[in-house]
């Protein structure tokens, strides 16, 4: 190599390695277009160790593909990605998407799809790094302008950011397109070129290839100042996000629903701030203005015992009582569904509907069992949530084991006495007749009146899964325990665990932007 070229190749795997230093291991979102096979390239030499990065503890590295199948030549170039990692000794996998949608959302759907399997990619440990770049962060700057984002959209993309529960990194974010064109051209690389780049149907193919190219020719450096642009909207949404955590931190429960009755006291444009923080913390795209407006005057303004709602993607707002609550959607139960049998030789019971998965520990009596199952019930602990036992546990001084032995941090839903012989076990859902007695209750209610009076809010009723013995109902998961199923001395108990399955907890895709084109890889972005 010339010797300039010597100093591009170096300054821009600097960068690289700056940007993922903190981290041991990375998972590398690979399409084999030109932006991805230079960050290949850049942190296969940071792996090996090349002198000039000092790579005495280089981070672990392995790469995945996403076949979206969108193009005739996808299978091609997944066989094209797994032989350049091959000969770097990068160990590669293949993550096939099927995307059901119109040429229209086909951009969006690509991304939520890419996006999914990326997350289902991703080890405990790892973190995901893409390969935006500068001139991609223009592009996702003017779409966001486009739409008439306010800061927060204007920010773009971030080069280090949350991506659920893990990091998302984008090392080339502060290199321009032409920075990765000469560093390839200098390392002699081979990419992909995706045919979908040249679709004009695709708003970020017509701002790339109409738009961009005069707006440079006039100012040269507007994607660099463009993304200094997004830096500076980002660090006003920073600091806003610090001078309002204090105030979110004390209007958010413990369950993640949100209180109302201070946001009706605020201006309009610091509510509007404390809900769209809100809503993020909860996974849920940034709304628009209008649907903010909507949602503050249709919701939250309902009338008490309204149970209001509104539709923002795959989640429901929803309010209760002083509370508004984002929710998962999930599947309704049947009628054919609302009795679940659990064998007696199985310590788990798959819920239906995507409820989750219930495990039952048998374990003999101790005081820290019975100090768990005499609990106070809901009200003690706030309206809306689960049975608390972390007091119980910690004035007794125990633990809990999970159903493998180990150690675990997870608390049980419920304590109650095991079932006799001549008992069948199963978990219901909906209406229960008849006086109920719960403990630290001395007189029967409805199953109604103690949803009301311990504030569990009408979508968790139904959904809630109630245990019975026969005909008797011993517990309402993380609600109460009956009298029937208190524990008692010298009695055999269980420990019930509830673990909510993967849709309670799903995040939508970030924004993002790329070169590569929609059929084959992890970078090219809708907004």
């Amino acid at each position: 190599m010339k010797p300039d070229a010597v100093g591009q190749v170096q300054a821009l795997r600097r960068r690289v390695a700056a940007r993922v230093a903190p981290y041991r291991a990375l998972l590398l979102a690979f399409s084999g277009g030109l932006d991805s096979t230079v960050l290949l390239d850049a942190l296969t030499a940071l792996r090996d160790g090349d002198d000039a990065l000092d790579g005495a503890d280089a981070p672990a590295l392995r790469a995945v593909h996403v076949h979206h199948g969108l193009s005739r030549h996808a299978d091609r170039w997944a066989a094209h990605c797994a032989h350049e990692c091959r000969r770097r000794d990068v160990a590669f996998s293949t993550a096939h998407v099927v995307l059901d949608g119109t040429p229209e959302g086909l951009e969006a759907a690509a991304r939520s799809a890419r996006y999914q399997a990326l997350a289902a990619t991703l080890g405990d440990d790892e973190v995901l790094l893409t390969a935006q770049h500068q001139d991609d962060q223009a592009e996702t700057l003017l779409l966001a302008l486009k739409r008439g984002s306010g800061p927060a959209g204007l920010a773009a993309m971030a080069a280090d950011a949350p991506f659920r529960g893990r990091r998302l990194v984008r090392p080339l974010l502060e290199c321009g397109r032409a920075e990765l064109e000469a560093y390839a051209r200098a390392r002699g690389l081979r990419w992909i070129e995706d045919d979908s780049n040249s679709d004009l149907r695709f708003d970020r193919n017509f701002l790339r290839l109409r738009i961009l190219p005069p707006l440079r020719q006039r100012w040269p450096q507007f994607a660099a100042a463009a993304a200094r642009s997004a830096q500076l909207c980002a660090e006003q949404e920073r600091l806003l996000d610090e001078l309002l955590a204090e105030t979110l931190e004390a209007l958010t429960l413990p369950d993640g629903s949100l209180r109302l009755t201070a946001l009706t006291a605020m201006s309009d444009i610091r509510r509007a701030a404390v809900l769209r923080r809100w809503l993020a913390s909860r996974g849920v795209r940034m709304p628009s203005r209008q649907q903010l407006a909507r949602l503050w005057q249709e919701v939250a303004l309902s009338r008490r015992d309204a149970v209001a709602q509104m539709q923002l993607d795959d989640r429901q707002v929803r309010r209760f009582r002083d509370r508004l609550y984002v929710l998962p959607q999930l599947p309704a139960l049947s009628d054919a569904v609302a009795i679940v049998p659990w064998p007696p030789q199985s310590e788990r019971l798959r819920l239906p509907a995507g409820l989750g998965i219930l495990h039952r520990r048998p374990v003999g009596f101790n005081g820290v069992a019975q100090s768990i199952a005499n609990a106070s019930p809901m009200p003690d602990n706030g309206p809306g949530r689960r049975l608390d036992v972390d007091a119980a546990i910690g004035a007794a001084g125990g633990g809990v084991v999970n159903t493998d032995g180990a150690a675990s941090a997870a608390l049980p839903e419920a304590v109650v006495r095991a079932p006799r012989p001549d008992e069948r076990v199963s978990v219901r859902f909906g209406p229960v007749r008849g006086l109920l007695y719960i403990t630290g209750r001395r007189r029967g209610r409805t199953l109604k009146k103690i949803w009301q009076e311990l504030a569990i809010p009408p979508w968790r009723r139904g959904s809630t899964p109630l245990l019975f013995y026969n005909e008797q109902l011993i517990a309402a998961l993380g609600v109460f325990v009956t009298w029937e199923g208190a524990t008692r001395e010298s009695e055999a108990q269980w420990h019930l665990f509830w673990r909510a399955d993967s849709t309670d907890a799903k995040a939508v895709a970030p924004e993002d932007g790329g070169q590569d084109g929609v059929g084959a890889n992890e970078d090219s972005e809708s907004d």
